[in-house]
């Protein structure tokens, strides 16, 4: 059973040996230049809300964080990741149930978007 935890900047470091490619990239972090860096990375960190990974044991298997949280109230998922390898796993479900979970319990928002690129 997968665990999640508030990400720490000493987790940046196994998201770029995810090795994901330019398409993906894009879909993880649209603003970002390929290759994906960590600095680029700290950036991301800093300015997103309740950025949190996914374990499955000691593995680091998934990232996800809010954005545009309005008052509290409102907040979309984004940043959203799964370790390519470990993919088909319904880890990314697990993900988004987690971040869900967040949202709704502990930033008491009122409501939590999702939003998908269509060839994603």
């Amino acid at each position: 059973m997968p665990t999640f935890r508030k990400a720490l900047v000493t987790d940046l470091t196994e998201l770029l040996k995810f090795n994901i490619n330019q398409q993906e990239l894009f879909y993880f972090y649209p603003s970002a230049t390929f290759p994906l860096t960590l600095e680029l990375l700290e950036k991301q960190l800093s300015e997103r809300h309740e950025s949190t990974v996914m374990f499955d044991g000691d593995e680091l298997v998934g990232f996800a964080n809010f954005y545009n949280v309005e008052n509290r109230n409102i907040a979309f998922i984004g940043n959203i990741i799964i370790k390519p390898e470990r993919r088909r796993e319904g880890l990314g479900k697990q993900l988004i149930q987690a971040m869900l979970k967040t949202g709704f319990y502990h930033l008491n928002l009122r409501e939590v978007h999702l939003s998908c690129y269509s060839t994603n």
